[in-house]
């Protein structure tokens, strides 16, 4: 245990992490397969809101224009140097104050009613004048003031000089507002995709998750037991048993060996350690724990062995909804509290070939949990060894209370349960450090709902899109017990269920 201790100490302390380009990219991928609804919405929100604000706010601007030549009654410009020196002029002149004042005095106006603007050919004595202004008669009339006043201006500068007219527009049309509206659709979308790509970079990064079994093995110091794959399937008319269970009859194979795999590992390190109770834990709620215990405990029943599954998060019992048991239990709190024997406690779990008995947790009871490190909760699990092979502990998460780690010190060895793109690492390492400090054996982890794992199409279409719910019923790091904001209840049970009705359980 020295070394766990020093493995967690160490992964603790501040560290730059390197960046895993690998990983890094996978979780940019698994982000966009979960956010790219939201991020198509947010794109099409931002599109639409452009397009309607600028429609709306549009104002027609008419552009009245003409191109003109520059000459003196001495004949053009057509030295290149002179043309170059009239082209860097001549557009100061033009939007000067002074030829304003006398388009106004000209037009008897006293506001100029649009913009001039100015447009030199390089190299040449050409203009492109410009006016634009929201009315096209005023714009074309002040383009031909501007083109008959701007010899007596220009007068005073280069002395007199003529505007020979090549081309004019006439009287203009709006040419802008298609080309305002397409561009209303592009920023629209750019910002949405900026939007959406901030919220993936956000999602990426604040989240940091572990999505494999070889981050886990860089950072903590735990034996790996395998993992179980993930699963998915929807929830069939008039079922009843839908839970990630091997006594449910339509999980999938693939599921059932991992579960046997992990079996024998479990049995494998029991022996090696002498001793048969077995304390299954995670870091956080939501991460499967209670499923992987039932399952374990059943797999071992139906190897032949002699099993107890204790519930004993009397916070939170689950064990009952995992193995769709409805029936009414004294639980651990009672037998705790000496209100009711333990062997009436224990229930014989009815699994054919199997022997398997039931301590339920009864009904949820917060001052239960105190009783958890006390004498006579040593005394039960003593009992209990002598009466099976193995004893299985279903407990509360390690980094959220110090239930499990009151329990363990009566335990031989605990199983670690991980999940899948769901745990971030410091609650993993905390998690692990709470049990550590306390010289706790910690056998090694199971990988829960490995994304990474793919199972074969046998049978049904599978898999529990598994309603562990966000930190299952315990809300989010918060006030154990609450739901908080995630998932809903039922209105009769009282129940945490998930989108598609089914009762959320570790």
């Amino acid at each position: 245990m020295s070394e766990n201790v020093k493995e967690i100490e160490n992964k603790n302390t501040p560290e730059i992490e390197k960046i895993d380009i690998f990983n890094l990219v996978a979780a940019f991928w698994n982000g966009l397969k979960k956010l790219w609804l939201l991020m198509v919405v947010i794109i099409i929100v931002c599109t639409l809101r452009s397009y309607f604000a600028t429609s709306f706010s549009y104002t027609p601007q008419y552009v009245a224009s003409a191109t003109v030549s520059v000459t003196t009654p001495g004949g053009s410009y057509n030295n290149i140097e002179s043309a170059q020196e009239m082209a860097s002029v001549f557009p100061y002149i033009l939007t000067s104050g002074v030829l304003e004042d006398v388009v106004m005095n000209d037009m008897g106006m006293d506001h100029l009613p649009g913009t001039i603007s100015v447009e030199a050919e390089e190299g040449m004595n050409m203009l492109t004048i410009s006016v634009s202004s929201d009315d096209p008669q005023l714009a074309y009339e002040t383009l031909t003031s501007v083109i008959k006043n701007y010899p007596e201006v220009a007068e005073f500068i280069f002395g007199e000089t003529n505007l020979q007219i090549l081309d004019e527009t006439g009287i203009p049309s709006d040419t802008r507002k298609e080309v305002v509206i397409r561009g209303s659709y592009r920023s629209g979308a750019l910002q949405g995709i900026v939007i959406s790509a901030a919220i993936l970079c956000l999602y990426v990064f604040l989240k940091r998750t572990v999505r494999t079994k070889e981050q886990l093995n860089k950072r903590i110091n735990l034996h790996d037991l395998g993992s179980l794959p993930y699963v998915k399937t929807k929830k069939r008319k008039n079922e009843k048993f839908n839970n990630l269970c091997i006594l449910n009859e339509r999980i999938a194979p693939a599921y059932e060996e991992a579960v046997r795999r992990l079996r024998i590992r479990v049995m494998r390190e029991a022996e090696n350690q002498g001793g048969g109770v077995i304390m299954v834990t995670s870091s956080v709620p939501g991460e499967g724990k209670t499923t992987i215990a039932v399952n374990l405990a059943v797999a071992l029943a139906r190897q032949g062995k002699s099993v107890i599954l204790a519930d004993c998060d009397p916070r939170n019992p689950s064990v009952a909804g995992v193995m769709n048991n409805t029936g009414k239990y004294p639980g651990i709190g009672a037998v705790l509290r000496e209100k009711s024997p333990l062997k009436q406690a224990l229930s014989d779990s009815g699994i054919a070939d199997a022997d398997l008995q039931v301590l339920f947790g009864g009904e949820p009871n917060t001052d239960d949990a105190s009783l958890l490190g006390s004498r006579k909760m040593e005394e039960v699990i003593e009992v209990l060894r002598g009466r099976a092979d193995y004893v299985i502990l279903d407990t509360a998460p390690t980094e959220l209370l110090a239930d499990a780690s009151q329990l363990a010190k009566f335990v031989d060895s605990v199983l670690y349960v991980i999940r899948c793109d769901y745990t971030k690492m410091n609650k993993i390492r905390a998690g692990i450090e709470t049990l550590t400090m306390r010289n706790v054996n910690i056998m090694g982890y199971v990988f829960n709902g490995d994304v990474n794992q793919k199972l074969n199409r046998y049978g049904y279409g599978y898999g529990y899109g598994y309603g562990y719910g966000r930190y299952g019923s315990y809300g989010r790091y918060g006030h154990y017990g609450s739901y908080g904001r995630y998932g809903k209840k039922h209105k009769d049970t009282g129940k945490m269920q998930d989108d598609s009705g089914r009762v959320i359980k570790e």
